[in-house]
């Protein structure tokens, strides 16, 4: 697939979970992350260019006023994970405020982690026994 990001991927040490706003279901566990949206690690799959409001948890060093990241996106991309029983699902966002763009480059800057070998460092029995 070409690469069209206009902003370099940053991969975060750190994992918010992303749910659902309208249930608070749980979607999966935050991966990757850019001012153009990101990718989520899920045992869920969702239809390509489904819209939907999600929210993130956020940190307690991220300077913001709610404790969640509430945000439009829009399904991108869908791809199975190393581990089969998971799926990444990739999100575009949809009119960031200024405010979360700001939410957005804290995490970036306080989480990032260069993976130098592609893989995430993130649990899979996290989400295995989640």
């Amino acid at each position: 697939m070409e690469e069209r990001r206009k902003f370099p991927r940053k991969y975060l040490m750190a994992f918010s979970s992303v749910y659902i706003q309208s249930t608070g279901k749980l979607i999966g566990y935050l991966s990757d992350l850019t001012l153009e949206g990101l990718m989520v690690i899920s045992k869920e799959s969702l239809e390509i260019d489904t819209k939907l409001g999600i929210y993130l948890d956020l940190p307690a060093m991220i300077l913001s006023k709610d404790r969640a990241l509430k945000i439009e996106v829009r399904v991108i991309w869908i791809q199975p994970d190393i581990e089969p029983t998971l799926t990444n699902i990739g999100f575009q966002f949809l009119g960031l405020t200024e405010e979360q763009k700001s939410v957005i480059n804290q995490m970036i800057d306080a989480y990032e982690f260069r993976r130098k070998d592609g893989t995430s460092p993130l649990s899979m029995d996290n989400l295995k026994n989640g």
